[in-house]
């Protein structure tokens, strides 16, 4: 179970990013988001999913379902 609710929309919204492999720089540009702001989010997301680190986010998130990316062919 992926309990998506603990986290607020602006939080889904780095960790979707995260999971597209982009750096905390490229997540701040994309989101218009304070550089300080995306460290402190991703530090949050981590606490809130009990994640020991941003591998684990982004495991987290593609097994969550939270990008549809397509097949390789």
């Amino acid at each position: 179970m992926y309990d998506l609710d603990v986290l607020t929309d602006d939080q889904r919204a780095v960790l979707r990013c995260l999971a597209r492999g982009h750096a905390d720089h490229e997540i701040a540009r994309v989101l218009g988001f304070a550089l300080q702001r995306v460290v402190d989010e991703v530090a949050d997301i981590l606490q809130r999913l009990g994640l020991p680190d941003r591998v684990a986010a982004v495991v987290f998130a593609h097994e969550a379902g939270m990008l549809h990316l397509p097949f390789p062919r």
